[in-house]
């Protein structure tokens, strides 16, 4: 178990947080997909999110420059905070899409991938909670599991729907605007599963 000093715990609860903001915006998705109706307010408030986001990416870069200590490697936490970063700009560009496309209702498909996301989120939050006890006794290695089945499921879900989506729908331009929300919302999931592999990898370093 690492002994942390308070600059090398600041990352931790950095990341903490940056997990916690991702998990939000995944669950107001969800919650957007069960009622288009406000879909203007629920944009905002993901957008507020994204720029909370923002906040904690440009704190960690001024830490790396700042601290002559880090808890792991400098390239690892930059890429790991920027691909949290990332999660969250593609929740924002998910639900601009339901505007721009100016979708009306949701389909069971999308809650479906909004669910496994927020299984995804779930799990992030926790790995971060754990990501200092590297040297110690946590979870990481089975929550990276789970999260590896998550995406794994949400990409055979993608297929299928897609599938379905050319076969049964007759208006072209419905294809377009679903088959681009079901690409965005099943990236989202892969880059969640990207974190975890970085922690699998900070993990395998610092063993």
């Amino acid at each position: 178990m690492f002994n942390l000093n308070p600059k090398e715990d600041k990352f931790y609860k950095l990341f903490n947080e940056a997990a916690q903001i991702v998990d939000e915006g995944a669950k107001l998705l969800r919650r957007t997909l069960d009622s288009l109706d406000n879909i203007d307010l629920d944009v905002s408030r993901i957008e507020e999110l994204e720029h909370q986001g923002d906040r904690i990416v440009g704190i960690i870069v001024k830490e790396l420059n700042d601290s002559f200590i880090t808890p792991f490697d400098r390239e690892d936490i930059y890429v790991l905070i920027k691909r949290l970063d990332d999660v969250l700009d593609l929740i924002n560009s998910a639900v601009h899409r339901f505007v721009m496309f100016n979708v009306k209702q949701s389909t069971e498909a999308s809650k479906l991938l909004a669910d496994m996301l927020i299984k995804c989120t779930g799990h992030l939050v926790e790995l971060m909670d754990e990501l200092h006890l590297m040297g110690g006794k946590n979870q990481i290695a089975e929550k990276i599991k789970v999260i590896n089945q998550i995406e794994s499921g949400a990409d055979r879900l993608f297929r299928q729907t897609v599938c379905e989506l050319f076969r049964n729908e007759k208006d072209p331009i419905e294809i377009i605007k679903w088959k681009e929300i079901y690409q965005i919302m099943e990236n989202t999931i892969d880059k969640c599963e990207k974190i975890a592999n970085i922690i699998e990898g900070v993990v395998i370093k610092n063993a």
